[in-house]
């Protein structure tokens, strides 16, 4: 195991552990307490903070150099998030894996293709080298670092001393975005990332739009959480959860069971899903009404049987701020904690930028 630890000074660090230990157990953490200190497991990585008057001494342990990286980073900027305001604290890490580096988890990858899905879906090949880590179907998600159109020499993320990614110049600074990997192949080093293209175009949209062979784009990761074993599963998503939710699909085992619903505008946004034979997948048109303002998943939801004595079940449900509101709450009333998985998110919100949309959500999960 690699190791590496840093003693932040804070006036108030209880304030600041709490918090950021409720928001890591929201990622699938597991916290306890052990010889006076709080210990933190995170997939294979391990932290362990002692706490004392005016400060929060943290060793982090872990397998490799980008475990390591992704755990210190986890812990350092919620310390920052969670500090007072104007008050943000110095980190400087001390052992293995610490100095000015590349990220480990962080991949170069180059346009090999472009395809149209739909109207308004544009799959954009890649390929990269050293995939593995990205292969996985429990984590689905990938930061991809999306150069400044025009820039052909883009400035990547470095990790600074407190563990933190340092910013770029200002001109050749890519724009950092969420996004699924739809098909890898990690033997071959490619892998397919599918765009939704909007009118009023964000930075992801925009170069899905104007990508060709040979552009450059950054890709970090992986991260999130994915598929789960169950006994039948249920699927929610608009436009924007489609690409993870069908490849979960694809990677049901035969037999699975269960219903998907998908919600887009009209028959010519519908695509071509592979699935198990038990998996009754439903499109739901919303016509010429805006995205996420209309509540055909919630009444897809409200409509499922849920049987007291039925098959243990995994939720999975990606979609606009205000649908995925009703649905947790929703589910709550539904699920069975003895029994049922669940995942329900908000992958954007109507009327928020993407920055102002995470904002939010850290807000949210630090006021839970």
């Amino acid at each position: 195991m690699l190791a590496t630890s840093t003693r932040i000074a804070l006036a108030d660090p209880e304030s600041v552990l709490r918090p950021l230990c409720a928001h890591l157990v929201e990622h699938e953490a597991v916290i306890s307490e052990q010889e006076g200190a709080t210990v933190i497991v995170l997939d294979a990585s391990r932290a362990r903070i002692g706490l004392s008057a005016a400060a929060l001494d943290v060793t982090v342990e872990a397998p490799d150099v980008a475990a390591l990286q992704e755990m210190k980073r986890a812990i350092a900027s919620h310390v920052i998030e969670f500090a007072p305001k104007g008050a943000a604290p110095e980190m400087r890490w001390v052992g293995d894996g610490t100095g000015p580096a590349l990220p480990a988890d962080f991949r170069v990858l180059a346009v090999t293709g472009v395809e149209t899905i739909t109207p308004h879906m544009r799959r954009i090949r890649f390929r990269g080298e050293n995939l593995a880590r990205f292969d996985k179907i429990d984590a689905l998600h990938v930061r991809l670092f999306i150069p400044p159109e025009g820039v052909t020499a883009p400035s990547w993320p470095m990790v600074g001393d407190d563990g933190l990614l340092l910013q770029p110049p200002a001109e050749s600074r890519p724009i950092v975005r969420k996004y699924t990997i739809r098909e890898i192949d990690s033997a071959a080093g490619t892998l397919a990332v599918d765009f939704v293209l909007h009118e009023d175009a964000g930075p992801g949209s925009a170069f899905a739009m104007r990508a060709k062979t040979g552009d450059l784009v950054g890709m970090g990761g992986p991260g999130g959480r994915g598929l789960k074993t169950a006994e039948r599963y249920v699927f929610l998503a608009d436009e924007t959860g489609l690409p993870a939710a069908a490849r979960m699909l694809e990677n049901l085992p035969p037999e699975a069971v269960g219903q998907a619903f998908f919600e887009v505008a009209n028959a010519g946004e519908e695509q071509p899903l592979r699935h198990p034979a038990g998996i009754a997948v439903t499109w739901l048109h919303r016509g010429d009404a805006a995205p996420g303002s209309l509540p055909l998943l919630q009444e897809a939801f409200a409509a499922l049987d849920w049987q007291a004595e039925g098959p243990a079940t995994y939720l999975w449900a990606a979609m606009e701020h205000g649908g995925f509101r009703e649905i947790r709450a929703a589910a709550r009333g539904k699920l069975r904690p003895e029994r049922d998985q669940h995942l329900v998110v908000s992958y954007w919100r109507n009327g928020a930028t993407d920055e102002e949309h995470v904002a939010a959500k850290k807000a949210e999960a630090a006021k839970a």
